[in-house]
């Protein structure tokens, strides 16, 4: 679930001359009303009474705005986002992940929400979220539903090694391979070397955002420290920062610990009914700041929408207090509104492995953040800082080699950014 819900892969490469042309007012076409054409990504096949009943409901209170809703399959999202494009079509409201919505903000195809949304639409929101998709001053979407990572521990392995759950990653590391030993199989896989540098609190650009910083003797330490457990077989080399190798190693056992949303609960249930039944829940692993994952999606406007207001009003309803709450009593998401994050919803009831889960998300949700540079250009650098960790660990070269042609890629995209 948490793969649909946060899974939106793009092209970077939109230009943004052929933004042109979409948001058309529905009276251009021979009736009074506004049309917003509201773009999701994959989530009409759980959520489409939701999503039908919340458009009803504006359109009630806005009489002169009708909505289109159109829901995109998330690996058909970059084809079909292109296509509308080229055509003159592009969605006025569309929900990004915070990534992608970075990368397009920086090619000026996104509506600065700071300069055009009233005081009252922007407050709503926690500030942190609010803040992940900004760029020097300027904001560019709406936060919407987060997925902060919580814990969840397989009590049988655990109890087969003889430890209770480690609360950060040093910890850990510390476990690995008495716990490999002992049971056969990971304690848990690493994150993705780009998460990795966030949570260990290693700068990966300098303050100016102008050169790269991470090529340092603390990181060329924690790569070897992690290559000595890799190279032993304790710990996996591959597929660091995969969700789906995470659960799917959680499933058959052969992984003690997996950092995921609590909407992951669904599909464990599902497909290893029995590993279900031995889980803990507990707060996610973090490293030495203290802070785990929050992945985030959005909704923003784009700049060539004709109708900004009336796309920011929409954007805004969909992203509410009330909204949001109704959304994440469907689904184990959680709210990116001051107002909703607050409710007793999420803490009320812990009678269930699902209510425990979003007690700990509420709990979670309190030291996480969107892991975001707040630059157009983060998608390419994450990219690249990710392949040290493919040449090193995965390919065996050289760890400070592996480091310094990252640092040279990402200063190579820095320059070709400005």
């Amino acid at each position: 679930m948490k793969k649909k819900l946060l899974s939106a892969v793009f092209a970077a490469t939109l230009a943004v001359s052929s933004l042109v042309g979409c948001g058309k007012k529905a009276s251009e076409a021979g009736t009074d009303k506004t049309k917003i054409e509201f773009w999701t990504i994959d989530l009409k096949a759980n959520f489409e009474d939701y999503f039908k009943t919340m458009i009803a409901n504006y359109e009630k209170e806005n009489p002169d705005v009708e909505v289109n809703w159109t829901d995109i399959p998330y690996a058909d999202m970059q084809s079909k986002l292109v296509a509308a494009v080229a055509g003159g079509t592009a969605p006025d409201v569309v929900n990004l992940n915070t990534q992608f919505a970075l990368t397009l903000a920086g090619k000026g195809a996104l509506v600065d929400l700071n300069k055009e949304a009233t005081a009252e639409q922007k407050a709503i929101y926690n500030e942190g979220l609010w803040d992940s998709a900004k760029i020097g001053d300027s904001v560019y979407a709406f936060p919407w539903y987060a997925s902060p990572d919580i814990m969840f521990s397989n009590k049988e392995l655990m109890a087969k090694a003889g430890i209770t759950e480690p609360h950060t990653y040093a910890e850990a590391l510390k476990e690995a391979e008495d716990f490999y030993n002992k049971t056969g199989a990971y304690l848990f896989l690493p994150d993705g070397f780009f998460n990795m540098l966030v949570s260990e609190n290693i700068d990966i650009l300098s303050k100016d955002g102008k050169t790269a910083a991470f090529n340092t003797d603390k990181t060329v330490a924690l790569l070897e420290q992690y290559k000595a457990l890799t190279d032993k077989g304790v710990l996996p080399k591959t597929n660091w920062g995969s969700w789906d190798e995470a659960l799917k190693l959680f499933e058959s056992s052969k992984l003690a610990i997996v950092s995921s949303s609590g909407s992951s609960l669904a599909r464990i249930k599902d497909e290893a009914p029995d590993v279900y039944k031995l889980i803990n829940v507990s707060t996610p692993l973090t490293g030495s700041n203290g802070l785990s994952r929050n992945p985030l999606m959005n909704l923003v406007v784009p700049t060539a929408s004709k109708n900004h207001e009336a796309a920011i009003k929409f954007a805004n309803y969909v992203t509410n207090d009330d909204n949001q709450l109704a959304f994440c009593k469907l689904v184990s998401i959680f709210p990116s509104t001051k107002k909703a994050s607050e409710d007793p919803f999420f803490t009320s009831n812990t009678s269930t492995l699902e209510g425990e889960a979003s007690a700990m998300s509420a709990k979670a949700s309190l030291t996480s953040q969107d892991f975001s540079l707040g630059i157009a250009s983060q998608d390419a650098i994450a990219t690249a800082v990710n392949k040290a960790y493919e040449a090193s660990i995965i390919n065996g070269e050289d760890i400070r080699a592996s480091l310094k042609q990252a640092e040279e890629d990402v200063n190579k995209i820095l320059s070709e950014a400005k």
